[in-house]
Parts: structure tokens; sequence; C-alpha cells
């Protein structure tokens, strides 16, 4: 009980939103289903109410101290800022905390959730650090929930390094558990298990267990009525077709698997289903129809930056496609990503098999270690040669450091001159300057009158936040014409129109900065459109000019202020 308070405390810590909270009455009973389905909808479409969805479902399981559902929260705050610490740095804080005091829960299931985050991104070599970690524990705090969990996983890892028989006796064990003790496990990893045991024995070349296994899978998904399995179903039956050479049924049941991976977000899923059509084209001599799919698959890794296997093998295709075509551009263009690819999973297979050997094979480790203290030796005499290259760039290094210190540091400057100026400054001042034209061309009446609602405009943000903003259109809202608003602009406030329009939009851009929390959280074209801008250029370009900073600059200042 006591680990679940110290949690339930870091949580209400992590979760206070004060903007959100504005907000959040009338979202308060919404469950999380429906905040989840809110999140799914607006991901894709609007970022800003997705990032709100995110914080109103991370918040409701702070308040109702759900920590399961905290770390869900986490997850979607993490897809939404596409920035994976979120979701890694929130499960370590919760592993530290709970680590000293474990429970059957914790730190057990966030290490299952590095294990699965890892794995999907084929990271195998922390995937597999983080499920031996799990296991240390669940030792201390039996759960058999997590236990089959994690099970599964390293089952999966073992898969991927070939060791295909003791993976699936792994596998095979927990069937025969389950069918013992009667549905140990939940639906979903019953069929993963059922599924998993029908690709090792696809690997091993055993077809006939393979389809059997694969069968039951389907057998059950449907007899759950669960769409989304029996779409990974069809997506094995594509892949057994693959492996007895029986392309077109291939083709037909990897197609048919596509909008279910689609709708789980299942990338690694969807990358092997358009390799393995590509492939299946190409066995037909389709060579157009390959095509197709090895730039899907192109085009589908150049927007979530996810790294398996088949783009290496899309790329390779690639290059001998335009290499036959004499396009040397293209060729070059994807010889330059296949190198790229090529060097992320040279380092991901370098650092899982150091993983194993530490954990499973001492003698080679040792072994390992001389060959590595060999090829150190062997370089000595290439660092004795760099030496006066090193000191070089370590001195053009700290030149560069000492520039972008002091580069810093008058930034900074400006910032505090900016605040103290910010806090008696009106948004655009009525010019001194009285002796003008405008005297002589317009009555005081008109003058005093347009001042006066130019003053009512400037007091409603709505009024100069839209960005279809002209002249005039404001004239014709102020009952006057575009001639007279246009002399008492210039002469009252001593400036154009396009200028006095950009200063009320940066000032209040600057207010609203300083006082929201929240929208400093958002991206800069966001922000600009929030204050009348079409675009980020226009606003960052206006916003230097007025304070001689760059918003993201201020706003991080901001921050640290704040």
């Amino acid at each position: 009980m006591k680990i679940v308070l110290y949690i339930t405390s870091f949580l209400l810590f992590l979760g206070s939103f004060n903007t959100i909270a504005q907000n959040s009455k009338k979202f308060e009973n919404y469950t999380f289903d429906e905040l989840s389905d809110k999140y799914y909808e607006y991901k894709f479409t609007d970022s800003i109410k997705a990032k709100k969805f995110a914080n109103f479902y991370f918040n409701k399981a702070v308040k109702e101290k759900d920590i399961v559902n905290a770390i869900s929260g986490k997850y979607y705050l993490r897809e939404v800022h596409k920035n994976d610490s979120i979701y890694i740095d929130y499960l370590d804080s919760i592993i530290n905390i709970s680590k000293s005091n474990p429970t059957k829960m914790f730190p057990a299931l966030a290490y299952y959730q590095k294990t699965f985050f890892y794995y999907n991104n084929e990271k195998t070599n922390e995937c597999l650090k983080n499920c031996l970690l799990g296991f240390k524990y669940l030792k201390q705090n039996k759960n058999d929930s997590l236990k089959y969990l994690f099970q599964i996983k390293l089952a999966s890892i073992k898969t991927l390094t070939r060791k295909i028989n003791e993976s699936n006796k792994i596998l095979l064990e927990i069937i025969d558990e389950n069918n013992l003790k009667h549905n140990i496990i939940n639906s979903e990893n019953y069929f993963i298990t059922l599924f998993n045991i029908s690709r090792n024995y696809l690997k091993l070349k055993i077809n006939d267990s393979s389809r059997y296994y694969n069968k039951k899978a389907l057998q059950f998904s449907k007899s759950i009525k669960d769409s989304l399995l029996i779409g990974y179903s069809l997506n094995n039956q594509g892949l057994i077709h693959y492996y007895e050479k029986e392309y077109l049924k291939s083709i037909k049941y990897y197609s048919k698997s596509l909008p279910y991976l689609i709708e789980d977000e299942n990338y690694r899923a969807i990358f092997d289903a358009y390799n393995l059509i590509a492939k299946s084209y190409i066995k037909l001599n389709k060579t157009k129809k390959a095509l197709k799919y090895n730039l899907l698959i192109d085009s589908l890794y150049q927007k979530q930056k996810i790294t398996f296997y088949a783009q290496k093998n899309s790329y390779s295709f690639l290059i001998k496609y335009y290499k036959n075509n004499q396009d040397i551009k293209n060729q070059l263009k994807y010889i330059n990503k296949y190198l790229k690819v090529d060097s992320i999973l040279n380092v991901r297979n370098k650092n899982l098999s150091k993983t194993f050997t530490e954990e499973y094979d001492r003698p080679k480790l040792i072994a390992e270690k001389q060959k590595i203290i060999s090829e150190l030796n062997n370089e000595v005499s290439f660092y004795k040669k760099s030496r006066i290259y090193i000191a070089i760039v370590l001195i053009l290094s700290f030149i560069l450091f000492l520039y972008q210190f002091r580069k810093r540091k008058k930034q900074e400057q400006k910032f505090d001159n900016l605040t103290i100026k910010l806090k008696n400054k009106k948004v655009v001042e009525n010019s001194v300057n009285s002796n003008t034209n405008t005297q002589k061309n317009l009555s005081e009446t008109i003058i005093t009158e347009l001042l006066a609602k130019l003053d009512s405009f400037e007091q409603q943000p709505e009024n100069f936040t839209n960005n279809k903003l002209t002249l005039s259109i404001l004239a014709k809202e102020l009952e006057t014409n575009s001639n007279y608003l246009s002399k008492v602009i210039n002469q009252k406030k001593g400036c154009n129109f396009s200028t006095y329009l950009r200063k009320l939009r940066i000032d209040y851009a600057l207010d609203l900065l300083e006082k929201d929390a929240t929208i400093r959280k958002f991206s800069i074209d966001a922000i600009a459109k929030e204050v009348g801008f079409k675009n980020a250029e226009t606003f960052s370009k206006a916003f230097f000019k007025e304070t001689e900073l760059n918003p993201s600059f201020y706003i991080k200042q901001l921050e640290k202020k704040g």
C-alpha cells in the first residue's frame, strides 16, 4: 500500500496542468475509452485537440489514482509530441520509486511496458534487458498474468535471434498450462501465443504444423468475434502461402489483412506486408506492381522514421530498378537511403549480440572482450596521428562555445529587458505628434471618434487576430472609409496599417505566452495561427522584428522563469 501512495504522489506532481484544469469540468464525465476514442479521432487531423485529449486522459488517471491508465496517458503524450522520452522517462520514474519496495504490479509492469515498446521499435537489445529485469522482480512477487506476458515477449526475442526451437518450447508450455489451468491468459495473449507458434513452425519449415496453429488462431479469433485478430490470422496465412510459393494467394491474404494492420497502427507488420507483397510480384515477374509497394514502404518510412529490415529490402530493389532504367538521380537517392538504414540495423545487431553474451554465455563474452582489446591496440597508432586534428577540433569547438554563450547571454538580456518593458506598455500608443496633415484634412471630432473606436478594437483580441483582416474591412467595421482610417493610424499611431496590425498581434502573443502555460506547449505554427498570422514563418519574422528574439527562445525563457 505504501508504494502505491508514493507513486500516486508522484503522479499528482506530474499532473498539475493549470490551464487544462480550467476547462476540465466538461470532460470530467468522460470514460477512459471515450477519451481514448477522442484522442485517436484527432491524432492525425488536429494535433492541438489530440494533445488536449491526451492531457485530459492522463489527468483523469492521476485524479483517480489509476497508475495503469496514467501509463497509457503518457504513451498518448509521447505519440502526439513525437518524443519517446516522455513515455520512457515516466516509466523509469515509476521503476525508481517502486523498486525499493516492489509489489506484484510494480516495477514489473513498468519493465514490461518498456519491453513491449522497445520490441515494437526493433530495439531488441533494450527489449531484452528490460525483459530480464522484469523477470527478476516477478521472482520476488509472483504474478502469473505478468509472467506469461514476459514469457511471450522473451519467446519473440528468441525468434528474432534465430533460437526458434527455444522460442517454441516457451510458447507450447504456455498453451499446455493454459489448457490445464483453464484460461490463465487473456484472449488476446492466447491468440498471440498461437500466432507465434505458427510463425515459428514456418521458420522451421514445418508447414503442416504452421497451418494447424494458424487455423486454431483464426477459429479462436472468430469465436470471440475479434475482427482485428482475424486480420492478423489472414496476415499469417499470407506468409504461409509465400513460404509455399503460392504467390497469388499470398498477395490475396496480405491485401485482406492490411486494413486491420493500418487500423492497429502496427507499422512493423505493415512494412512486412508491403515487403512480402512486393516480393510476390517479383516472383510473378510483375515489376511495376512490385515497384508500387516498394515505393509505399519508402513513403511510410519517411513519415514514421521507424527502421525495419523491410526498408533495406525495399531500397535494394529500388537501387536495382533505377539502375536498370538508367535513372542515376534516383539510383543515388536510394543508395543513400539504403546506407542509412543499413547503418542503423548494424548497430542494433551488435548491441543485441552483446546482451545475449552477457546474460547467457560468459566464456564467449570473455573471448569478445579480448577481441575488442586487440582491435583497440591496433587503433593506437591511428589515435597518435590524430592528436593534432583533435586539438584543432577542440579549439574550434571552444571558440564556437564562447560565441554561442555570448550570443545566448545577449538574448537573455533582451528577454529581461522585454519583460520589464511589457509590464507598463500599452499595445500601440498614440503618437504625440499632432502637427500633421491629419488635422488639416479631418475634423477633430472625426479623429477623436476614430481613436476611440480603435481603442475599443484593440481591447478585443478576436478583432485583430483574424488573418483575413484588411484596412478596408476594418474601415467598414468602424463605420468610416479606408482613407480616413489610414490617415489616423499613420499620424496618431505612428505607423502604417500593416505595422499597426503586426504590433497588436505580437503584443497579444507576448501577453498570451506569458500568462498561458498551455499555449507555450503548442507548435510555433499553431501559436502563429492563434494570434492571427497565416504561418510560422511570417509570425517568426514579425516576432523578431518587434522583440529581436526568436519565439522559440522567448518561450524557453518563459518556461525557465515560470
